[in-house]
């Protein structure tokens, strides 16, 4: 039962793979990917039962309110109240709990280390150079002619022309072109700049191979492609890879803030500078991933507006300004090295990701087959498990390459069983079933393995075991039921 619980909360989760955004931008809060999220819930069992449901919670967020159904608890921390429900994991602050729980679900007293410390030392400030670009002259950063609009089939960015070893170019972040997990791309629909041209889609693109393991949601998340624009000067300008931007420098943050379909400028300053990004006070929010970081008076590109993070909640950001969402931009001009490939390839690519997606959906509601009571064959349940019922996702998962072996092999053995009406014998009924299970298990395993073993730029490369690792937790409960149930 515990095992099945775990299937049913897989189905569950997948819930959000329906959930198309209007507007992008990635908020790093344990929301990259839903697959992520899914091997979390795994975690977790039975045994939650009796804590306490929640049907529905609302709390503020930095884009309007969350909501989360049926939560429930599954530990207290400093932090806040670490819930499970139907999106996934979350922690909930303490000041936005319902008031059922409220008394109930408080800080765990905890004494202070006197070797803790008391303050965050603040971070050495780097020597002022020349900024790279930067004329006695001042000029406007803001040209519509050369800021864009940029709508896939999931979901609107922005990016911005610029031009960098004499090629002009469209830049953008790489997760406004392809999605994200549960929400992949299928194709670009248009490409506007602010000036109301339309731009020819992109027959070749690159992406990124700069990657660092070590610091995710940097510069495997950047794409350009190049373009042909009548207004050649004034074009942006990407910074020199030797520069360093300097804190408390007054920037812009331009693009298409949650998704409204014009430009907004929003002023701030530097107030982080890393190796591969920048973090700015600027109150960018989703809609204006891809959008250039300006530096204030210039057209010299320091950033490119890209992730969000929560704020910490801890006692040791309490009262700092790390409470609060951050904010941050990868440098373009610090990528080393790009990947051409042709438009076409990249949808291919996300195809395929999300196709071994879809697979794993399948996979799961297999695990919810009961023979017949005859033993005449699989029957699949029309009620829901989760959020699916299981026919409905076996029958619409049969155009995928496991759907199809999962749907086939259901048909094959319903008609070598299914032509008598009396019960058959467990030595006639057995074999059949095991080679149903035989097939699927070799072909969930041949597909990881192909899935495992596929080049791809380093922006797709980083959800491959996240997405494997819910295979293989799904492949293994589907083995198990064959071992347990059909013998």
């Amino acid at each position: 039962m515990v095992l099945r619980a775990r299937i049913l909360r897989i189905l569950r989760i997948y819930r959000l793979h329906t959930f198309t955004p209007n507007h992008m931008i990635r908020e790093t809060s344990g929301l990259m990917s839903t697959l992520t999220a899914c091997v979390g819930l795994l975690a977790f069992s039975a045994n939650l039962v009796g804590q306490g449901k929640v049907d529905r919670i609302e709390v503020p967020s930095v884009v309007g309110s969350k909501v989360f159904t049926n939560a429930t608890v599954l530990s207290v921390t400093e932090q806040g109240v670490k819930i499970a429900h139907d999106a996934g994991v979350s922690l909930l602050a303490f000041e936005h709990l319902p008031e059922v729980w409220k008394g109930k679900y408080t800080p765990p007293k905890k004494q202070e280390s006197p070797s803790s410390p008391a303050t965050v030392a603040p971070p050495v400030q780097p020597a002022a150079p020349a900024q790279p670009g930067v004329s006695g002259a001042v000029v406007s950063s803001f040209d519509p002619q050369h800021l864009v609009f940029i709508k896939t089939d999931k979901g609107v960015g922005s990016g911005f022309i610029a031009k960098a070893d004499k090629i002009t170019y469209v830049y953008t972040n790489a997760h406004v072109l392809c999605g994200e997990p549960g929400s992949f791309a299928t194709k670009i629909e248009s490409i506007t700049t602010a000036a109301g041209k339309k731009l020819a889609l992109p027959v070749d693109l690159e992406l990124s191979e700069t990657f660092d393991p070590n610091a995710p949601n940097g510069l495997e998340d950047l794409a350009r492609f190049e373009v042909v624009v009548e207004a050649t000067s004034g074009l942006y300008e990407i910074g020199k890879a030797d520069s360093v931007p300097e804190l408390n420098k007054e920037v812009i943050a331009y693009g298409n803030s949650l998704g409204g379909s014009v430009i907004t400028g929003l002023d701030g300053k530097i107030v982080g500078v890393g190796t591969d990004r920048i973090e700015i006070d600027c109150e960018i929010v989703p809609g204006n991933s891809g959008g250039p970081v300006v530096l204030g008076g210039t057209k010299t590109i320091l950033g490119v507006s890209t992730y969000l993070t929560d704020g910490k909640r801890d006692i040791w950001a309490k009262g700092t300004t790390f409470e609060k969402v951050r904010r941050f931009a990868i440098r373009p001009e610090q990528v080393t090295k790009w990947r051409k490939m042709k438009y076409t390839s990249l949808m291919m690519a996300l195809a395929e990701l999300s196709a071994f997606d879809r697979d794993t959906l399948t996979l799961a509601a297999a695990c919810f087959l009961n023979p017949t009571s005859n033993r005449g064959g699989f029957a699949a349940p029309s009620t829901k498990k989760g959020d699916y019922i299981v026919r409905e996702v076996i029958v619409g998962g049969s155009g995928y390459r496991l759907g199809s072996v999962i749907a086939s092999g259901i048909a094959r053995v319903n008609q070598k069983l299914g032509s008598a009406s009396a019960t058959r014998s467990m030595a006639t009924a057995v074999p059949i079933f095991q080679e149903f299970f035989a097939t699927v298990t070799l072909e969930s395993t041949n597909q990881s393995k192909s899935m495992k073993s596929s080049d791809r730029v380093p922006y797709l490369k980083q959800y491959i075991p996240a997405m494997l690792e819910m295979r293989r937790l799904v492949h293994d409960e589907f083995v198990s039921q064959g071992a347990t149930r059909y013998r």
